[in-house]
């Protein structure tokens, strides 16, 4: 089969591999979309710390059943399914206490297993008992069911931030992150969100996600108009939905009393010692969460809230290529020239 293999930092080539076969009570699925992360372009330029090479990349990855392995499996040949990447045991402390995303023995679809830039992909039994296979709702396209994943990392970062419907909610990065966050939030009943973005092509086509107020930080002072926005309180939560904004913003300076921060985005290692008044976090009652991945079960809420029609990815859709395009695509997403770019023809 034709895949995107991944040897070193830089070195990703569309080759032939040997299809895969069907693992014991896994499946072999058709792949029919999958989209380009943010992270696969990270890993592609400089690795991962999940990475492990040579690696077929991609994990926001939707097909169709072909094969199953011997053994019972719940999945027939024909269903369209979404795969979400996470594969955990089941059996850890992290698993029983509900948090499979940081599984001591997690693997994953496109980091330490092989992933959906490719013709086929294996889907392992654990993958199967886990419940990272998904069907995928009817009236939901193999594309929109890509975007299943990183709604899910949205969904467990507003989860753990404890975001509600009465919050004012500023959102730093106005990406495909950033814009899932804001709807997501609107479907929670959020009324007052603000989105800030520097890049000019970003804060274009972010409109279409409807925001209380886009705020262009490359022209306007993000404290004044937090300001003025909030009549002097400041937000109750801010969402960090790109690498630098908790190193290029005051967060601390735009949060109310009782604010939430989420370091939704991970930090250049070079800049991820942050510094912070703990007597301000200590008399206003701030709270800081980490939010890494997503789990199973909401992947596949991701997959109702798109079906039911609250969250509508298909505009955030602006390239669709064939995997022999794969590096025309990272280019143009590296540029900011566009949103989401899917693979859809292998």
């Amino acid at each position: 089969m034709k895949a995107a293999l991944l040897k070193s930092p830089g070195q990703l080539v569309i080759t032939q591999v040997p299809d895969p076969e069907p693992p014991a009570k896994g499946l072999v699925v058709k792949v029919e979309a999958c989209s380009i992360c943010a992270t696969d372009i990270k890993m592609f330029r400089y690795g991962q710390r999940d990475l492990i090479y040579p690696r077929i990349l991609g994990h926001e990855i939707a097909g169709v059943v072909i094969k199953g392995g011997t053994g019972d499996t719940p999945f027939t040949k024909g269903e369209r399914v979404q795969i979400a990447p996470g594969i955990s045991c089941n059996t850890c402390p992290a698993c029983q206490r509900e948090a499979p995303n940081q599984c001591d023995h997690i693997g994953i679809f496109g980091f330490t297993h092989h992933g959906g830039f490719a013709q086929y992909l294996a889907v392992p039994a654990e993958s199967v008992a886990c419940g990272g296979v998904n069907i995928i709702p009817p009236g939901l396209t193999f594309e929109e069911a890509t975007f299943a994943e990183p709604l899910a990392c949205c969904i467990n970062g507003q989860e753990l931030v404890r975001l509600e419907g009465r919050d004012v909610v500023l959102i730093l990065g106005a990406g495909p992150m950033g814009c899932l966050h804001t709807m997501l939030a609107q479907a929670k009943g959020v009324k007052q969100i603000l989105l800030a973005e520097r890049s000019l092509k970003r804060l274009k086509t972010s409109i279409a996600a409807e925001p209380y107020r886009l705020i262009d930080v490359s022209k306007e002072n993000l404290k004044e108009v937090v300001r003025a926005e909030t009549e002097g309180r400041g937000v109750d939560v801010i969402m960090l939905a790109c690498p630098d904004s908790a190193i290029n913003y005051p967060i601390l300076e735009l949060l109310a009393p009782r604010g939430r921060v989420c370091f939704f985005s991970g930090l250049p290692p070079e800049k991820s010692q942050l510094y912070f008044d703990a007597n301000f976090l200590h008399y206003r009652e701030i709270s800081f969460v980490g939010a890494y991945g997503c789990t199973a079960e909401q992947n596949r809420l991701a997959l109702e809230l798109m079906a039911s029609g609250q969250v509508n990815v298909n505009w955030l859709i602006t390239k669709r290529i064939s995997l022999e395009a794969l590096h025309e695509g990272i280019d143009y997403l590296i540029g900011h020239n566009g949103m989401k770019v899917v693979v859809t023809e292998f």
